[in-house]
């Protein structure tokens, strides 16, 4: 009988990250973790693609809103304080990345020791702690119990399509690993009573209504369930609308879109189509106030269809164990085909010429922005002038917008475009989209889309200064300058 020895624990790691279509992995280098980066470019499947700083964690975000996942790695401490901002806004706009921390040998830990990088108290679960409070599930890996420790934190990233975190002691990464002692076992058959009790309870509120709108949000996105929408909106010819959070998600060229809904700031057209609608088929709708109009939506609840990841609302009724797919498949048999022709694509008029003595406004920019925007473009926007001009368009079909509405971290877009394109492997155009302000937090990775031989095309607007701010208060205060 043959024996194979067991895989190293960095080896099972990176398979399994390689396994799930992950081809590059981001971060900086530094001494805890160098002898993993010698793994990674020890793999054959994967490439290292070194950051400017940690902050711009933003890449590996960019880079899982198109590939679906994404793997960020740096030192223990500094590195791993530095990317948390990063990893914060992953967790709040749910994007699932992986991020793997360097840190001192076991040795050093179990004896306190105040190494450099630490805080110099002995205590080495500081970092682990604050991990925590910004991923779905973390863990510091351990000889014995790494694999199951891997798979575990894996699959909630995936699942939950938030961040996860894994701590590597530097001696750990040549350390033989054993097989999970609880082996991955098939997924149980799905359970029908969930899919039975929705469709009964929709097929009710949706029997007398008139008029069904459908509101889109990003989860939609995170779960991959645009197809299916699509698919529902065109079969019933039903008005659908986007918040803030969902902007690109449907297929803006059906003449049944209806626009952006945002609460008591919306269009009186979109609002009416919203608010006034018999019943209102909510998918992945996430709460906030940039998302709400600052809370002045006006949805009756009693009206609703709430379509979450792991369960699902008809009215007042909560239905658990039931996933956002099979929902959509249930209310796809329910709708009735709609009796009218096919609609034609909306043709969106040829822009007209400009008097270019005429002054360049906010208005006519973002116009004349929209107005070259083609089907399948990847559109990085960063919070500002530039995503909220973004808005206001009427986007081409495929279009996929990346931005961050809820954490409103500026400086996002710039590394989130190259991750982006990473994972398109160049085969969609990119743009970006950025203040000045904005553009001066992480305008070192410029250097990254050298290298990597990207192209976005940039447009960088020279605000003067942080204009949203100037909006919300001190139009000429000197704290909302910043250097031309």
């Amino acid at each position: 009988m043959s024996h194979t020895s067991p895989p190293s624990i960095s080896c099972y790691l990176l398979d399994r990250i390689a396994a799930l279509g992950v081809r590059h992995v981001f971060g900086v280098p530094g001494d805890y973790n160098l002898t993993f980066l010698d793994a990674i470019e020890a793999h054959p499947q994967l490439r290292w693609v070194g950051n400017a700083n940690e902050l711009n964690a933003y890449m590996a975000d960019g880079y899982a809103r198109v590939n679906g996942f994404a793997v960020l790695v740096t030192t223990y401490g500094v590195g791993e304080l530095s990317a948390i901002n990063g990893i914060a806004g992953a967790y709040a706009e749910n994007v699932p990345v992986l991020h793997i921390a360097g840190t001192p040998t076991t040795d050093i830990q179990r004896r306190g020791l105040p190494v450099h990088h630490s805080l110099l108290d002995g205590d080495h679960r500081h970092f682990v702690r604050a991990a925590r409070e910004v991923t779905h599930a973390a863990a510091s890996l351990g000889a014995a119990d790494a694999a199951e420790a891997i798979d575990r934190v894996i699959a909630a990233v995936l699942t939950e399509k938030k961040p996860g975190y894994l701590a590597l002691p530097s001696d750990l990464v040549h350390r033989p690993c054993p097989a999970p002692a609880n082996p991955t076992t098939p997924p149980a058959p799905r359970d029908s009573t969930p899919a039975r009790a929705f469709a009964d309870s929709a097929a009710r509120l949706l029997r007398d209504a008139r008029t069904v709108t459908v509101l889109v949000d990003a989860l939609a996105q995170r779960h991959g369930a645009g197809e299916r929408l699509d698919e529902l909106i065109r079969k019933g010819q039903l008005a659908a609308a986007v918040t803030t959070s969902g902007k690109g998600v449907l297929d803006e060229s059906a003449d049944t879109f209806a626009g952006l809904y945002i609460g008591s700031i919306s269009a009186p057209e979109v609002r009416a189509a919203v608010e006034e609608a018999d019943v209102v088929i909510g998918v992945g709708l996430v709460e906030h106030d940039l998302n709400t109009g600052g809370f002045t939506t006006r949805i009756d609840p009693a009206r609703l269809i709430g379509i979450q990841p792991s369960y699902t609302t008809v009215g007042p009724l909560r239905i658990d164990h039931l996933t956002m797919d099979q929902a959509l498949d249930e209310l796809r048999g329910l709708v009735a085909p709609a009796q009218a022709p096919s609609p034609t694509p909306v043709t969106i008029p040829a822009p007209q010429p400009t008097d270019p003595a005429t002054p360049l406004t906010q208005d006519l920019l973002w116009q004349r922005i929209g107005d070259f925007l083609k089907p399948g473009d990847i559109i990085a926007a960063d919070q500002g002038t530039p995503f909220y001009g973004l808005l206001g368009q009427r986007l081409p079909s495929g279009v996929e917008i990346i931005a961050q509405p809820g954490w409103s971290s500026i400086g996002y877009a710039l590394p989130a475009i190259a991750g982006a394109q990473l994972a398109a492997e160049l085969r969609r155009r990119g743009i970006l989209l950025i203040g000045d302000g904005a553009a001066q937090l992480s305008i070192q990775e410029i250097g990254i889309l050298a290298r990597e031989n990207l192209d976005p095309i940039i447009v960088l607007v020279n605000n003067d200064g942080y204009t949203v701010e100037r909006a919300i208060n001190g139009p000429n205060a000197t704290y909302n300058d910043i250097p031309r």
